[in-house]
């Protein structure tokens, strides 16, 4: 589920359950591992670059770890078809709006 649909859930009254909250850090864990991976083709300090690469390598590896947790319970489908995908999608769609 998009965190954008996790809003709208929040916001008709619906509260975050444990696929949610790992959707989302692992959303987050994504947009860190971009962030410092940008800040390091940036840089022209090699001694700055070096840092940012130890926090991109470990923003990396957290992402892992979040994606590990997902795929194991189910709740994120690596290897699915795009079709399948597109219809989890409306399926969690549909139950965000219903409630």
């Amino acid at each position: 589920m998009s965190a954008v649909m996790s809003a709208i859930g929040e916001a008709i009254g619906m509260k975050p359950d444990d696929r949610v909250i790992a959707e989302s850090l692992l959303s987050a864990a994504k947009v860190k591992a971009t962030a410092y991976c940008a800040a390091v083709l940036e840089t022209a300090s090699p001694d700055l670059r070096h840092i940012l690469m130890t926090h991109l390598n470990d923003a990396l590896a957290e992402h892992e770890r979040c994606t590990q947790v997902a795929v194991q319970r189910g709740w994120y489908k690596a290897y699915a078809s795009p079709d399948e995908l597109v219809g989890q999608a409306l399926r969690d769609a549909r139950n965000v709006l219903e409630g």
